[in-house]
């Protein structure tokens, strides 16, 4: 059933750009997705957040599109769009009628294309103090909001690329100058780095058409080299604390596990379900539901291109401590490492998965997000496709393989965020 619902052909142009096409006549809607190859991991050390402030700066118009141009010709066909940056991407993207699809290539070709003549220091310097107040408000003044942002400093080292946030931090945003932003620009936002991917009420050979009428003529461009995938290997266990304003500990435990799209990453994709999916999950049943030592406990695993981020979150109750929370995560950790999981709970994990899985695929828009991502990473938007039927090949002996091999203590840093009031009295004790 996956695999029809991600049925698709790909060409690409002379220019060197990838296009996906995904006919699905359900509605007469077309999805448009140009997804590029840069996110936060392309930045350098000094110049963190460039990717998602120049995402922020390609929505302020472009040489024929200026400013507000953009929005209002989309909502005048009942077209919407938006955008969104992270870890190795980039994804700009519009949902319009199937008559509109012209319209929506046209304002991507502009973008890709003639952005430069409309840039200038006072749209940068506009944007650049939206970032920071998002940075604020999202991140600074939430509660736990610095705690991810701690947990990738201390998983990777700091010339690694996923030690930093995708938005940046605010002594590097205040540091871009506009020489930076078209640097970037020039470099990331050329045809063969980018993948255009149009989903829905469209034939391929009219879709694939009108991708070379907008973007053929486009000049080529050496593909900035990526870096490799390979794990950077992560030698010894490292722990830390911070405080906040908020009324109860969290525990936060993180783990560097292989690439997006590999066996392993499919394995642990499925252990994740097994520890922490549902209420019988291990972690839910001992921590929330029997134990009574955590008002929540969630399971994470990043879908990231050069190491992927395995994560366990858990919130104490009131009245107990991180500590006990930690030592009884670790005690279900243990269980499955000796004693395995049965065929049942497996099989429970893997439905609860591709469950997961279909609903992430229901709309043309999530389906051509996942095929442009699955290009960009993968090498191929069929590999998205094989992908997910590694699921159905996931064993019990592969899931307890991939527990010990990569949920371990030198591949592990743990964080505790306790209150601040708390931290107060200790410390005037």
């Amino acid at each position: 059933m996956i695999a029809t619902l991600l049925t698709s052909q790909t060409r690409t142009l002379r220019n060197g750009m990838r296009v996906v096409v995904h006919e699905d006549r359900t509605s007469p809607v077309v999805a448009v997705h140009l997804m590029y190859h840069v996110g936060s991991r392309h930045e350098r050390p000094g110049r963190t957040g460039l990717a998602h402030l120049l995402e922020h700066l390609l929505f302020e118009g472009t040489e024929h599109a200026p400013k507000g141009t953009f929005d209002d010709l989309l909502e005048r066909v009942g077209g919407s769009n938006n955008g969104s940056t992270w870890l190795d991407r980039t994804c700009y993207h519009e949902t319009v009628p199937t008559h509109a699809v012209e319209l929506a290539l046209w304002l991507e070709r502009d973008r890709m294309a003639f952005f430069l003549p409309a840039l200038n220091e006072t749209i940068l310097n506009t944007q650049r103090s939206v970032v920071i107040n998002e940075r604020l408000e999202a991140y600074e003044n939430r509660p736990y909001g610095l705690a991810d942002e701690r947990l990738h400093q201390m998983l990777f080292p700091p010339e690694h690329p996923y030690s930093w946030p995708t938005i940046g931090y605010t002594r590097d945003l205040e540091a871009i100058t506009l020489a930076d932003t078209r640097s970037f620009y020039q470099r990331y936002y050329v045809p063969s780095n980018a993948v255009l991917v149009l989903a829905g009420d469209l034939a391929a050979d009219p879709a694939f058409a009108l991708a070379e009428r907008f973007f053929g003529d486009l000049p080529s461009a050496r593909p900035p080299a990526q870096a490799s995938t390979a794990d950077p290997g992560f030698p010894a266990e490292r722990r830390d604390s911070m405080s906040d304003e908020v009324s109860f500990p969290r525990v936060y435990r993180a783990y560097a596990v292989p690439a997006y799209g590999t066996p392993e990453w499919v394995a642990l994709d499925v252990l994740a379900y097994v520890l922490a999916d549902g209420e019988s999950s291990r972690l839910q049943r001992a921590l929330v539901r029997e134990g009574r030592l955590a008002q929540d406990v969630d399971s994470y695993l990043y879908p990231t291109e050069r190491a992927a981020v395995f994560g366990i979150v858990a919130t104490a109750r009131s009245g107990v401590s991180p500590e006990m929370l930690e030592a009884a995560l670790d005690a279900v950790l243990v269980e499955v490492l000796e004693k395995g999981v049965d065929s049942a709970e497996l099989a429970g994990a893997v439905r609860r998965a591709q469950r997961d899985q279909i609903a992430e695929l229901a709309t043309v828009e999530s389906r051509a997000e996942e095929l442009a991502y699955a290009t960009l990473v993968l090498g191929s938007a069929g590999a998205l496709a094989e992908m997910l039927e590694l699921y159905t090949a996931v064993t019990p002996e592969g899931v307890r393989r991939v527990l010990g091999e990569y949920l371990v203590a030198k591949r592990s840093v743990t964080l505790i965020v306790v209150p601040a009031e708390r931290q107060r009295a200790q410390h005037a004790a």
